[in-house]
């Protein structure tokens, strides 16, 4: 049974201006270190790795049916890295994998894809038996 969906578009040009005032600071309090190092391996200039994460952790947010302020989940309790082969993967720690235990969520699915200069992420959260 589907539990939420959620869907976020970021502007890259938005990832990249805050990357450009904050630097450091923006990365380590939204990603975690996994997430940082794997977007700048990638080839293509990482503020549009960024910005998908950015979407997904957004999306996820939405799903879940909670923000990403106070009384909610945090940046980083979201991890999306790709799996071996390549399909991007959702992991949650802390908060967020609280409350996905608790409402029975054990399924996650995550698309991300980029466009000129946006970022779009959909995410849908399931309880399986």
């Amino acid at each position: 049974m589907v539990y939420g969906i959620g869907v976020d578009l970021v502007r890259v040009e938005r990832i990249r201006r805050v990357l450009a005032r904050y630097g450091e600071r923006f990365l380590k309090r939204v990603f975690t270190p996994r997430e940082i190092a794997y977007c700048r391996s990638r080839a293509r200039q990482g503020e549009y790795q960024f910005a998908q994460r950015f979407a997904a952790k957004e999306a996820f947010s939405k799903a879940l049916g909670v923000g990403l302020r106070e009384g909610g989940i945090f940046w980083r309790d979201v991890e999306i890295l790709p799996d071996p082969r390549g399909k991007p993967e959702v992991s949650v720690s802390g908060r967020a994998a609280a409350l996905c235990a608790a409402r029975g969520i054990n399924r996650m699915h995550v698309s991300l894809t980029d466009e000129a200069d946006q970022a779009v992420a959909v995410v849908v959260l399931e309880i399986l038996p």
